[in-house]
């Protein structure tokens, strides 16, 4: 079956609910994932890791004991040998996760380990480690109506004509239990991200889905903080913006080894022409609607809610 992915048809032998179906042209296959032998090892490897390994063309192999082996070539093909049974959720994760940010940094596109909504026609971004509440401040737009491009992963086309563009990837949001619960959202139904966890696939409705690249507006890097005193927008200029853009790398690690250090700072850099910004929030579900407010007033001047 054929899947749209950031505007790319993707034909896979597995599953990908994750997806939205290929809707498009007639066009081959921009990105193939087929079941297959994936070898134990690359020939003379230039990094090799616990889990991954880069060949000198830039060929990976990305191998998660008791999932699945899948060898990432030319950002074109995926070749995937699971280790369960081929429909497990385990295997998707993975794959639409590191394997997936692999395929971006070796067509020369830069994913950021964010969530992204559309604010006032723009795409704003949500960055930061896993925990910091990415997905949840996502889902917190969603609810308040705005649309969404990205959760956990925004792909950003750095050599757009006019600038850095989003370009949309997974209509879905992955959501622990107790976030679901204070936002009253009910699982039943719902898939599990892995089968023992606590965290599950909100599908984002179409009407909220965007399926259209926007430029990008802004990146908000994350932080938790313990109350109401120190949360709040920190602008963040020059180096430090820069630095933080380069931790907000999504596979900063595979991308070095890739791509090179010169041409992944190139790509930040055109990134960081964006306005950058530190934002803390309190981790108080309670508190989401305010985040919420806080920043779409800096993006839309009269701060209304998305389609109204």
């Amino acid at each position: 079956m054929s899947y749209a992915l950031c505007g790319l048809r993707v034909a896979s032998d597995l599953p990908l609910p994750d997806l939205l179906p290929w809707t498009g042209d007639a066009r081959p296959p921009d990105i193939e994932v087929r079941l297959g032998d994936v070898p134990d090892r690359l020939e003379a490897p230039t990094f090799e890791g616990p889990l991954l390994q880069v060949a000198a063309d830039g060929t990976c192999r990305y191998d998660v004991e008791g999932v699945a082996a899948y060898l990432a070539e030319g950002g074109r093909q995926v070749t995937v040998r699971p280790r369960m049974p081929e429909d497990a959720p385990d295997i998707r994760v993975f794959l639409l996760g590191s394997v997936f940010g692999i395929l971006c940094h070796q067509r020369g596109l830069l994913p950021l380990h964010a969530g992204c909504v559309e604010i006032g026609g723009k795409a704003v971004a949500f960055a930061g480690p896993s925990g910091v509440g990415k997905s949840t401040l996502t889902a917190a737009f969603l609810r308040r109506g705005y649309r969404v491009l990205a959760d956990d992963v925004t792909v950003v086309d750095v050599k757009a004509a006019g600038g850095p563009l989003v370009l949309p990837s997974f209509p879905r949001i992955k959501l622990w239990r107790d976030v679901m619960d204070g936002l009253g959202v009910v699982p039943d139904g719902l898939e599990r991200v892995w089968e023992e966890m606590e965290k599950f696939r909100l599908p984002v409705p179409g009407v909220h889905f965007l399926t259209e690249p926007r430029p990008l507006a802004a990146v908000y890097h994350l932080r938790v903080v313990g109350d109401d005193r120190h949360a709040g927008i920190e602008p963040l200029r020059g180096s430090v913006a820069v630095s933080a853009l380069v931790e907000a790398v999504y596979r900063q690690n595979a991308a070095l080894h890739i791509r090179g250090k010169a041409a992944l700072l190139r790509d930040v850099m055109e990134i960081a022409r964006q306005p950058a910004a530190a934002f803390g929030r309190v981790s108080d579900l309670s508190a989401l609607d305010a985040a919420v407010s806080t920043i779409a007033a800096r993006h839309r001047a009269d701060g209304a809610e998305a389609g109204r």
